[in-house]
């Protein structure tokens, strides 16, 4: 493994995080409205407003998300907003990631930026049952995993300290030049 200085200048900066973030906030949500149009039918069969039916189509949600980062981080580390701004996904070791990893940091992150904003939106709104105060409350905790950059030794998101994964920023490739450059 290499010495700390190098991992930190790998490390990719938080603005080409951040865009690969949005990039892929694009992606994912192109991702589960196929997912939910796929779904309607169910809809149809137990019920627009059936428990079962909204339990299922978070689980199909929950699972397509899964898949598609998963596959993405076992593959090549690399997700499609990944590759496009040079950021790769390896263990804190630098091997790539497990199976078992993968849905580690999955959880890890599901859990920071879904489920500690949901109970804190819900706990507010039990409290002083005021929505508007309750959500950006809820809401000011997704930045949480992202503040935890600035105080890692490392540089790591919360998420990947506490998964045991780190990103690498991966030098851009050459350009290919064209055949006319070449001969000339």
């Amino acid at each position: 493994m290499p010495p700390d200085n190098a991992m930190k200048s790998e490390t990719p900066g938080l603005a080409r995080c951040l865009a690969s973030l949005f990039y892929e906030l694009l992606l994912v949500a192109a991702l589960l409205l196929a997912v939910s149009a796929a779904a309607t039918p169910l809809q149809l069969l137990l019920g627009q407003d059936s428990w079962a039916f909204h339990t299922l189509l978070q689980m199909l949600l929950l699972s397509a998300l899964f898949a598609y980062f998963g596959y993405c981080w076992v593959k090549s580390g690399q997700t499609v907003a990944m590759k496009t701004w040079h950021i790769k996904l390896v263990a804190a070791s630098g091997a790539t990631l497990t199976w078992q990893q993968a849905l580690v940091r999955f959880a890890i992150a599901a859990a920071l930026f879904i489920g500690l904003p949901v109970v804190s939106y819900l706990g507010w709104m039990r409290s002083y049952g005021q929505q508007n105060i309750a959500v950006w409350l809820a809401l000011s905790w997704c930045l949480l995993p992202f503040l935890a950059r600035f105080y890692d030794k490392d540089g790591r998101f919360l998420h990947d300290r506490l998964a045991g994964t780190r990103l690498l920023k991966l030098p851009k490739p050459e350009r290919k030049r064209k055949a006319a450059d070449k001969a000339a």
